[in-house]
């Protein structure tokens, strides 16, 4: 018998999830460059806090994704090496949070894992997802493209397409929670 879906619940939880992933503290250590100068190093501290911040929302949307009705995150280190499984509608998800996350080694091993996947539990879909693309109009529009890779088939979703194939109704809600999460927690 399964359960009817708690919105306020997991709208309870990602708030904690948010200022968890927010609050954790970073380590602020610079490379060392023989031309840094205290111009420069002012923009290492910047570029690093921004990639810390971009390493957060990719943890972000992976716990509101995968905490999500119908659906778990599979944290780091599962088996399939893979981030969110729905086992009720057969899918399971690599997910990343830009088009350009990926280097062309990591997109083809990431592939790999969901070929392998998709090899061994052909009933599932699995979608390669993008949270951004590079330009919000891509982002906001969304697209979903068919990738075939070591002879299966595995969904290319990005964007909008992937977060209200997974959110559904209650996608523009979630996105202006998570917003203000952000807002609220963000030093």
């Amino acid at each position: 018998m399964s359960s009817k879906f708690d919105l306020t619940k997991y709208l309870e939880k990602i708030d904690d999830i948010i200022k968890n992933i927010l609050k954790k503290s970073v380590k602020n250590k610079l490379t060392y460059d023989i031309l840094d100068t205290k111009k420069t190093i002012k923009y290492k501290i910047i570029s690093l806090k921004e990639k810390q911040r971009l390493m957060k929302i990719g943890l972000i949307w992976q716990e509101v994704l995968g905490n999500y009705d119908k659906y778990e995150d599979l944290g780091i280190g599962h088996e399939t090496g893979l981030d969110i499984i729905s086992r009720s509608k057969k899918i399971v998800i690599e997910l990343k949070n830009r088009t350009n996350t990926d280097n062309a080694s990591s997109k083809k091993a990431n592939l790999d894992k969901l070929a392998k996947f998709k090899k061994l539990h052909p009933e599932y879909t699995c979608i390669y997802g993008n949270i951004n693309d590079t330009t919000e109009l891509k982002t906001d529009m969304g697209n979903i493209k068919d990738i075939i890779h070591d002879g299966v088939e595995i969904k290319h979703y990005i964007g909008m397409a992937l977060i209200r194939m997974i959110l559904e109704e209650n996608t523009d809600l979630i996105i202006n929670f998570m917003k203000e999460c952000i807002d609220k927690y963000l030093d």
